[in-house]
Formats: structure tokens, C-alpha cells, sequence
């Protein structure tokens, strides 16, 4: 069964690669999507991090004891499977969740250049401001994650405008400015490398939404594959220096340089590992019921307690994700330590077989919604780039723990979108733009009222011709 279900978890991943790259290819679903960042994210931390976890049951951490491993793992691919259709069911039908979307307040407008990098430095103040200059006790806590990413959003709105002028080397140094300034903001007292993703996602969303997505398919693959380098490399060296500063208060300054020297290979195979996430989760579905009580929907709970402070709340619930590693025994653990127990691991310890089926319908209406808000006006940027402000965090999420991710990626793109809607009142109060530079928009040139993704066509030959002459004139 082991055999059986290594096999079937590396047809599903190649699944999961089809069900993104194919739709795209054929011009009916855009490439950049949450849903497509959601199923990476469990593709890594569930499907392929399951494949090694059979492959090699060395590679994790002895105290993570799976005994019945042939029933295990076919329980797992099961979940596995059962999820998947759950969730991609779920995320077609959208029930609540478009009409949710429209009743959303959002920015309008395409500026034109000069306002947009107005924009991203007033929002690098911004994003400063609420990372390091709010000290009051909890609320700190809340504006953080907002100011990562409202950074994110400046990021990639550099991107927004350097991608349509790539050549020209004004647009390009503003680009880098923004982006290193954004990265030292966010990166500053940060142990995990949610900040780093969220900055570097972003400018990615930004680049794909203001040109690339009207170019080829085959070309956005290809120029994708070229520039999505940096971003990886950025990544895996941070993954292999990130241990380092865990506990301290070092600057972004500093964890930049660190990275300078950082090794890649080594960053790299940790990411593609699953970090024993699928090894957490396979225990967790031996351990539970028979050795522990479930804890029923406790990552639905603890979403709506997750700002509480415990100082306010001593016997607020523990996340799943620190009380696994001490029910497993393992020693030597510093205090604050987590481990990803991946979404099935939730449902396992949460209530079971209900639990999966619960989980999968809802987090496939909840990554409906940011699509359809997204889906509303993709070309403009004050709408696009919120969405993909927080990229880290959506990832993360099938990693667990859920709660925690799932409310910091809600926190950071609503936020965003907060705080685009301040900044373009204070801008205009200020007399740095004016409701005709919101009032400028860019048509889209696919069905303004499209609102599933799998109607189409999203490319349009004709519009990929006239966005493939060269775009640095003037």
C-alpha cells in the first residue's frame, strides 16, 4: 500500500500541475490566481512532501511515529484526494462568495505613472510606520502584519510600472529602490519567510496582472520560468540563514547581507522537503482519536480568538502546531516552537473524516472570494496587487497552522486594501492627485462580467500582438 500510495500522491501533483497550467495554456483561466497559490502550497506541503515522507521514512524527525504505515498511507491519499475534489467543488460553485466580493470597498482607477510611484513611496511610509512606529501593547501585534503588506503593495506596484518599461533605466532603479526598501521594512525583527514571499509575490502578481497576462501563455511560462529564479533564490537563501536570527531583533539591513553568502542548495532542499509536513500529519491521523480527544473544529475557533492576547485570555486554546511536538516527546525544544501540521493533520485532530469534508468546502469559498474580488477589474492596480499582497501567508496555509495563516493572510490583504482607500484620501486632501487620476481606466479587454474562471477565452491573439511591440518607446 506504501507503493500504491507514493505513486498515486505523484499523479496527483502532476494533477495539480494540470489543473493550473492546461486551463491557462488553452486561454480559459488566468495563470495567477489564489486558488493556483493554494493548491502550490498544498502540493508542496501534502502531496509531495508526502511522496518523501514513504519514500524515506528517515527523512524525518524519529519521535514522529507512524506505526501502521500501510494503513496510513492509504488513508492518506484517500484524504488527500478527497480533499482536492471537495475544495476545487467548492471553489466552483462559490456560493456567497461573488456576490460577498461585490459588495467589497475598493480603490478604482488605473493612475497614470507619476501618480502610481506617489502611491508606492507614500505606502513604503506607510508600511514603516505601522511596522515599527505603533507601540501600543496588541494593537502592534494587528498593524505588522498590515504594514508587510502594504510594503508588499508598494513592491508591487513598482513592478506594476517598471514591467511595461522594462528598459528604461529610470523606471528600473525606482523598481529596485522600492523593492529593497520594502524588503528591509518587512524583513526586520521577522523570523519566518512569510515576509520575504509576500514582498517578492507580489512583485510577481504585479508584473503578471499589469502586462504578462496579455501576452502568449507560452511566453508568460517562459519569461516565468526566467525571472521566477530570483524570487526561488531569494527564498532558499533566507530559508538557510533564517535559523540565525530566530529570537533576536536584527535589521533587515543585516538580514540582507547575511543572505549575500547564504547557501542556496541548502535553502532549497528545505523548501521542496515539506518540512515533515506530511510526516506530522500522517501521525496525527494515528494518534487521533485513539490516543487523544479530537479538538472539533478547533482551527475554526481559534481563527475567530486568534487576536485575543492571552494575557487577556490565560486559557485561550493552544494552536495544534505547539502541541503536537510536545505530545510526540520531542526534546530539546526552545519555547515559541511550531511545526506545520498541514491542513489534513488539522482535520485529523480536529473532529476526522466531517472535518475534512468541512474544511475543504470552506476554504474553497474563502479563496473564491479574494479570486472574485480580484476578478472584478484585474487591470487595475488598486484592486490586483491588495489580493496578492500577502502570498506568504496563502501559501503557508496548507502547511498550518491553519488558523494562523489563514487569518493573517485575510488581515494583510484587507488591510491593503484599507489602507489604499486612507492613502487616496490623504493624497487628495494633500493635492498630490485628483479624482480625475482615479477616474482614468485601462479596459479590460476580456468579459467585465466574467466571474467564473473557467469560462474564457482570458488571451486574445489580436490584444498579445499589440502588447508584444516593443513597449520602452518614449
Amino acid at each position: 500500500m506504501v507503493e500504491l500510495a507514493k505513486y498515486g500522491l505523484i499523479l496527483v501533483a502532476i494533477a495539480n500541475l494540470a489543473i493550473v497550467i492546461v486551463p491557462y495554456m488553452l486561454g480559459r483561466a488566468e495563470l495567477m490566481t489564489c486558488r493556483n497559490f493554494f493548491l502550490f502550497g498544498f502540493t508542496i506541503y501534502q502531496v509531495t512532501s508526502g511522496v518523501i515522507t514513504l519514500a524515506n521514512p528517515g527523512s524525518y524527525t524519529p519521535e514522529i511515529m507512524v506505526s501502521q504505515q500501510n494503513a496510513i498511507a492509504g488513508k492518506y491519499l484517500l484524504w488527500i484526494i478527497i480533499f482536492e475534489i471537495i475544495f476545487l467543488a467548492s471553489y466552483r460553485w462559490g456560493f456567497g462568495s461573488k456576490k460577498l466580493a461585490k459588495w467589497t470597498p475598493i480603490v478604482k482607477g488605473t493612475p497614470r505613472e507619476p501618480v502610481l510611484w506617489i502611491f508606492a513611496f507614500t505606502l513604503l511610509g506607510v508600511a514603516l510606520l505601522l511596522r515599527f512606529m505603533i507601540l501600543v501593547p496588541y494593537i502592534s501585534v494587528l498593524t505588522t502584519h498590515i504594514g508587510m503588506s502594504t510594503a508588499a503593495v508598494a513592491a508591487g506596484l513598482g513592478a506594476w510600472v517598471w514591467v511595461r518599461r522594462p528598459l528604461n533605466p529610470a523606471a528600473a532603479a525606482l523598481m529596485f529602490g522600492v523593492l529593497g526598501a520594502a524588503l528591509i521594512i518587512s524583513l526586520a525583527g521577522f523570523y519566518g519567510r512569510r515576509p520575504i514571499v509576500a514582498i517578492t509575490g507580489c512583485l510577481a502578481w504585479g508584473t503578471y496582472y499589469s502586462r504578462w497576462r496579455n501576452l502568449q501563455p507560452a511566453r508568460v511560462i517562459v519569461y516565468a520560468a526566467i525571472f521566477g529564479i530570483i524570487p526561488v533564490v531569494l527564498v532558499a537563501k533566507y530559508t538557510a540563514i533564517r535559523g540565525q536570527f530566530q529570537g533576536t531583533e536584527a535589521s533587515g539591513y543585516q538580514r540582507l547581507t547575511a543572505m549575500v553568502n547564504a547557501n542556496t542548495k541548502v535553502g532549497l532542499m528545505d523548501l521542496v522537503s515539506g518540512q515533515e509536513c506530511a510526516a506530522w500529519s500522517m501521525h496525527l491521523m494515528e494518534i487521533y482519536p485513539e490516543n487523544y480527544q479530537y479538538r472539533h473544529m478547533h482551527s475554526i475557533e481559534f481563527y475567530f480568538v486568534f487576536s485575543v492576547p492571552r494575557a487577556l485570555w490565560p486559557e485561550k486554546p493552544d494552536p495544534l502546531a505547539t502541541v503536537a511536538w510536545r505530545d510526540a516527546g520531542i526534546p530539546g525544544v526552545p519555547d515559541g516552537f511550531s511545526i506545520g501540521p498541514g491542513i489534513i493533520g488539522h482535520a485529523a485532530a480536529e473532529g476526522g473524516f466531517y472535518a475534512l469534508i468541512l474544511y475543504a468546502g470552506i476554504f474553497g469559498l474563502f479563496i473564491r472570494y479574494f479570486d472574485a474580488v480580484l476578478a472584478r477589474a484585474p487591470t487595475q492596480p488598486f484592486i490586483a496587487l491588495p489580493i496578492g499582497a500577502s502570498l506568504g501567508n496563502l501559501i503557508g496555509i496548507p502547511r498550518g497552522e491553519v488558523a494562523n495563516f489563514t487569518y493573517e493572510f485575510t488581515v494583510g490583504v484587507l488591510g491593503a486594501l484599507v489602507m489604499l482607500i486612507i492613502v487616496a484620501k490623504i493624497l487628495k486632501m494633500a493635492g498630490l492627485i485628483s479624482d480625475d487620476d482615479l477616474a482614468r481606466f485601462e479596459e479590460d479587454h476580456y468579459d467585465a462580467n466574467h466571474d467564473d474562471y473557467d469560462e474564457g477565452p482570458y488571451y486574445d491573439p489580436e490584444l498579445a500582438a499589440s502588447y508584444s511591440t516593443d513597449p520602452d518607446e518614449g
